[in-house]
């Protein structure tokens, strides 16, 4: 695969012509502000980063939202050739589902089936292998993938990295998968035997059968269980009623006593004294003598006295009817509970019985979690024995791979030499044998190469190795950010050129990068015209300016983040 342009269906855009299917190509962004080598997040920049946004989008990426509302209406079509033939993957920002090949909508899934056809050759059987897995290895999407030599997808999973690079690197994948799938099963049987034996921890079910089968027999079941249950309830009503009507009773005879201690006896004097106002009214005949009132008023007072007595007498005896209602009831309460409490009701019984038969089920699974037990941890053995299998064929697999292996890891090295020429180097690949989902430990070393700079070269090294000397793929071009040339001393940016010059138009390989007209600037102090003329200006294909928004990539001002 050879990248041959990226175009546009609005007429501001600049088309992005590689000049070269073969050998070199640089865009250049020109800005007035050369400090400012790093706006790849957003078009304040001139665009350069966002070519490699772009194609990606071409090539099946993800959705972004942010060609959706802030480029409506685009439509961006990238051409690029696979052996002789030549593809264009047209995807409009409105309709991001759907991808045209060669005018053939596709959904993105089906579209990025078919690259990883064209393109790589996956194993069988092996997961997290993809056409988008791979493809960021030729093609660094983010300024995260500049990161780490081997992890271009900013991937979070060590078993995804390792997979990944073990294919381009002509490791045997099925490996991989195998010791990953071994270690799943191996954590898998381990979590089973453990919730089995809490499963069977603490279980007292033969104890709570016994029990409850002699519960159930010495029960009675009792037929009107619930009508008398429904008698005790109505005669407890009655007994509160009595109880009630006593203390209202005793209440009133309260009441009575306290009205005898007040007195309506009337003195004398005071009979005199209505005696001889009265005797102003009344003719004399009329009215009492002095002695008739005095008699009628103790008359009065007598009878009162009398009423009181007879109504608490009367109160009294009712009182005494109602105990002996309330002592009654009672017993006859008493007798329907101890009733009640040794019988009981017969769908009591049969949830008991529930219960039991449910305890009896328990004790049938604890039989067959006995017998699961007993399987897993055969099945474990077997799986740890597996493992130990798996790392032994890797070693032996190791061993006789070592001169495919040995071609890779020297050419990494003399790579990396040409840039440090004392510094220690090389790919290292063991096998891993440890408790975990690694198969191999895959390395690339430079030393000191914690500094950015090298790091950068690393990756560089890395890259180029996987493009001339890697396996399982038909991609025949890289893409790199100007952020790979980011804190590289301009001599050895120098040496990145002359590498490239050296080796990539002579295979038929196709190298692509974007960087700043400053980074040209400096490393052209250490080149002669004639080098900068044939490696550099020869093969730039397009240059960006950040003048107005009409010299940028899209052609007008447009501020968004394309990495979300």
């Amino acid at each position: 695969m050879q990248l041959i342009s990226l175009t546009a269906n609005k007429n501001t855009f600049k088309p992005v012509i590689f000049k070269n299917e073969t050998g070199l190509n640089f865009i250049v962004a020109i800005q007035k502000n050369p400090e400012s080598t790093d706006k790849g997040k957003t078009t304040n920049g001139v665009g350069k980063s966002l070519i490699i946004a772009l194609i990606h989008f071409c090539l099946g990426s993800s959705k972004k939202e942010s060609f959706k509302n802030d480029l409506p209406g685009w439509s961006f079509m990238l051409t690029f050739k696979v052996g002789n033939e030549v593809y264009k993957s047209q995807r409009s920002t409105d309709k991001q589902n759907i991808i045209q090949l060669n005018g053939q909508e596709l959904k993105k899934n089906d579209f990025n089936n078919k690259l990883e056809s064209l393109l790589f050759e996956i194993p069988s059987g092996t997961s997290e292998l993809s056409f988008r897995s791979l493809i960021p290895f030729f093609i660094r999407p983010r300024k995260a993938s500049y990161s780490e030599f081997n992890n271009p997808n900013a991937l979070k999973k060590d078993y995804q990295i390792q997979i990944t690079n073990a294919l381009l690197l002509g490791l045997d994948t099925l490996l991989v998968e195998e010791k990953f799938k071994l270690r799943k099963e191996k954590e898998r049987v381990r979590n089973l035997v453990s919730e089995l034996n809490q499963v069977l921890e603490g279980q007292q079910v033969k104890e709570d059968i016994s029990k409850l089968e002699n519960d159930i027999k010495s029960f009675k079941v009792a037929d009107d269980y619930y009508e008398i249950n429904k008698e005790a309830d109505r005669i407890k009503l009655e007994i509160e009623k009595a109880k009630n009507r006593i203390i209202l009773f005793e209440n009133q005879i309260s009441s009575i006593d306290q009205s005898r201690k007040i007195s309506p006896d009337i003195k004398r004097e005071n009979i005199e004294k209505i005696y001889t106002e009265a005797s102003v009214i009344f003719n004399s005949d009329a009215l009492k003598t002095l002695e008739d009132l005095e008699k009628f008023y103790i008359h009065l007072s007598t009878n009162r006295e009398k009423r009181l007595l007879d109504k608490k007498n009367e109160l009294k005896r009712s009182i005494s009817l109602l105990q002996n209602e309330v002592d009654t009831k009672k017993m006859e309460l008493d007798a329907k509970l101890k009733y009640l409490d040794t019988h009981q009701a017969l769908d009591i019984v049969l949830k008991l019985k529930d219960k039991l038969s449910d305890l009896k089920q328990k004790e049938a699974n604890i039989v067959r979690y006995e017998a699961l037990i007993a399987n897993y941890q055969k099945l474990k053995i077997k799986t740890e024995k597996e493992l130990i299998a798996s790392t032994e064929n890797t070693q032996n697999y190791l061993e006789d791979a070592k001169d495919i292996i040995k071609s890779t890891t020297d050419f990494f090295r003399e790579l990396a030499r040409r840039f440090y020429p004392t510094a220690t180097a090389g790919i290292t690949i063991r096998n891993n044998d440890g408790d975990n989902q690694i198969r191999y430990n895959i390395d690339a070393k430079i030393a000191a190469d914690r500094s950015d700079g090298i790091n950068n070269v690393k990756i560089f090294c890395y890259d180029l190795t996987i493009l001339l000397k890697g396996f399982a793929h038909n991609v025949n071009f890289i893409f790199h950010d100007s952020r790979l040339l980011s804190d590289t001393d301009p001599r050895q940016i120098l040496t990145l050129f002359k590498i490239l010059n050296d080796l990539i138009k002579i295979v038929g390989k196709q190298y692509i990068l974007s960087l700043n007209q400053n980074q040209l600037d400096d490393v052209k102090k250490y080149m002669t015209d004639a080098e900068y003329e044939t490696i550099i200006e020869q093969n730039i294909c397009l240059e960006l300016k950040d003048d107005s928004p009409e010299d940028k990539l899209l052609g007008v001002q447009v501020d968004m983040d394309y990495n979300k």
